[in-house]
């Protein structure tokens, strides 16, 4: 072979191999980038999910039910933080049998901050007692409405479920929680007034929150097929009158027991938990949080407060 031919030979071998290291490199190299790029892409942003527990009417038990169902969520295994968020009657520590040195009140007025004014409940959950000094929201002064959302914000990355226990019937405080509420459960009990103001409850949130989703919990009945007859009719109506659906989410049935945790305020969750209510409360629990996140409304807390801030804004002009 001639050396011209021995030479073609060799550049052609040297060339072969420079080919498969740089083929080697790029894979490695792209390898590599694409391990970066899976370490370095951002975590989500955490989202307090928001439940606010709303009635047509006062009486249905609905403040006892929001703090059993917190302690049930709590118990098994999620952060929850319960709000009293009815400034005319804050009544939720009294059902937990809590007496809180401070509430809302002192974050409000700049005395406390909320750290200091979280106290704690069984199982963890945390509890931020009501407002019950200020009559409604609506008379807050600018800097107060201020501090309240920006106190509610705080509790943005404390939390995995944020309770709103607002008040019952539709005034403007209670409003300005359901109007910006992404999911607001509805709690009603078998008696034609109860249900006539619940459905009065959806028809005005609805002129203001049309994206929100209801959810129903029908209290203090007989027996399930009283229920289901319940959740029946307010679907049937909401659907004709207002073009809107309730996901029916169970009942709680009327238990004697229910009355002596109340008198004696102990939760009855904790203090009956073989009760039948305290069961049916559990079972709810469970459907709330298996909800699928596709089915809740994006943003959490932070759209929340979002609206919040929106709707105050524009009562102010």
């Amino acid at each position: 072979m001639s050396d011209q031919a021995q030479g073609l030979r060799s550049l052609a071998n040297r060339s072969r191999t420079t080919a498969g290291n740089l083929h080697e490199t790029s894979a490695a190299f792209s390898s590599h980038a694409s391990s970066c790029a899976v370490v370095s892409e951002p975590a989500p942003v955490h989202h307090a999910r928001v439940l606010a527990i709303t009635s047509g009417k006062g009486g249905v038990g609905k403040t006892n039910f929001t703090s059993n169902l917190g302690l049930a969520i709590a118990k098994a295994g999620h952060r929850v933080v319960a709000v009293d968020a009815d400034l005319g009657l804050a009544n939720l520590h009294v059902v937990l049998g809590i007496t809180p040195h401070y509430t809302l009140e002192h974050v409000l007025n700049g005395t406390k901050t909320l750290a200091e004014a979280l106290y704690s409940a069984p199982y963890g959950m945390q509890v931020l007692g009501g407002a019950s000094g200020i009559a409604d929201i609506a008379n807050l002064k600018e800097e107060q409405r201020g501090t309240l959302l920006q106190t509610l914000r705080q509790l943005d990355t404390q939390t995995d479920l944020l309770l709103l226990d607002t008040g019952a019937g539709v005034s403007e405080g209670v409003l300005s929680f359901l109007n910006a509420a992404q999911e607001i459960l509805i709690v009603t009990t078998p008696e034609p007034t109860s249900l006539t103001d619940a459905y009065a409850t959806m028809k005005v949130v609805l002129r203001e929150n049309p994206e929100a989703r209801f959810l129903l919990v029908v209290n203090m009945a007989s027996n399930e097929q009283e229920a289901r007859a319940v959740a029946e009719r307010l679907n049937a109506i909401a659907a004709r009158f207002l073009h809107a659906s309730i996901q029916y989410l169970g009942y709680v049935p009327f238990d004697t027991q229910v009355r002596n945790a109340v008198r004696s305020q102990k939760p009855f969750v904790v203090e009956n938990p073989d009760a039948p209510a305290a069961q049916a409360i559990r079972q709810i629990a469970g459907r709330i949080v298996e909800i699928p996140a596709a089915q809740q409304r994006s943003g959490g807390l932070s759209a929340m407060l979002t609206r919040m801030q929106r709707l105050f804004v524009r009562s102010s002009v």
